[in-house]
């Protein structure tokens, strides 16, 4: 068995690689940042900073877009913007934008008919409930909680239903 340290970031790579990689909407990097910039694996989850939803200029949502999607379009943007945030060099960080990226996938309540998005909010949900006793300061209990609440079948399906989602309102709320 791998040490709980190295498997963590086995898995956060492979995380923050799968959906930088799958990732067509991105996001805009956190104003927070990190204060250094990590020598080791890529933030335990990644989302590319540029973007690209909407009218081109990252702006504004798609003109004739329905209020739901535009509300769906908007929640994805600040989950994927929370998201990018996260470091897992800096464990505050990375608990803080985790538990921000659920309040904004859980922020819209129509999202039946949006291929991925409760599998995104399963998998935020498991790493948000696994930081709930955990002192964020404490880098082995946040990699320890993390390792054990979220697996990687759960990181491989997070990163589907990332897709999924992108996909979706890339195409303005038709599947």
């Amino acid at each position: 068995m791998l040490p709980l340290r190295l498997r963590t970031r086995r898995t956060a790579a492979a995380v923050a690689v799968a959906l930088a990689a799958g990732t067509v909407v991105g996001a805009c990097s956190s104003s927070e940042g990190s204060p250094q910039a990590a020598s080791e694996p890529a933030p335990a989850i990644s989302i590319e900073s540029d973007l690209s939803m909407g009218t081109g200029d990252g702006n504004e949502p798609s003109p004739g877009l329905s209020e739901e999607c535009v509300a769906l379009q908007e929640a994805w943007a600040e989950t994927n913007r929370a998201l990018a945030g996260v470091d897992e060099e800096h464990p505050r960080l990375l608990v803080a934008g985790i538990r921000a990226a659920h309040r904004s996938i859980s922020s819209v309540e129509d999202t039946a008919e949006v291929p991925g998005w409760d599998g995104m909010t399963a998998y935020l949900d498991k790493a948000v409930g696994a930081f709930e006793d955990v002192d964020p300061d404490d880098d082995q209990a946040v990699a320890s909680a993390m390792t054990l609440a979220v697996s990687d079948v759960d990181t491989a399906r997070a990163t589907t239903a990332h897709a999924s989602v992108t996909e979706y309102l890339d195409a303005g709320c038709r599947g």
